[in-house]
């Protein structure tokens, strides 16, 4: 017995891995998005979130020739979600976290340049 039924299923799976990695980057930033806007809209974002996870579903479904929401399908969605929130996310962090840090290091140097003077 094998995961995999027949000759279309690991490539539908690798398609909901795809897609379930871009739902998560979507989410990533809506959550971003979510934190600057006011209370009402954060239903349509919501929303708009809910709407874009089901296209890229069926679509990576079609794509794949399966047309069929299958467990297989429902775990490459969880795994590439899951790829995306414990790997890729803490990278992209550390990154931005670096880029802020090296955006402020610049002005408080100079800032400290222009203060050791006296005239």
């Amino acid at each position: 017995m094998t995961f995999f039924e027949s000759a279309g299923q690991p490539t539908a799976f690798l398609l909901l891995l795809a897609a379930g990695f871009s739902t998560a980057v979507l989410y990533d930033g809506l959550r971003l998005m979510r934190r600057r806007t006011p209370r009402w809209m954060q239903a349509a974002l919501d929303a708009a979130w809910c709407l874009a996870a089901a296209v890229s579903c069926l679509t990576a479904l079609v794509v794949s020739g399966e047309r069929q929401l299958r467990l297989y399908a429902l775990l490459g969605l969880a795994c590439g979600a899951g790829l995306y929130c414990l790997g890729l996310r803490m990278l992209l962090r550390a990154a931005w976290r670096g880029l802020r840090r090296l955006k402020k290091q610049p002005q408080s140097a100079s800032a400290s340049a222009q203060g050791g003077k006296t005239p």
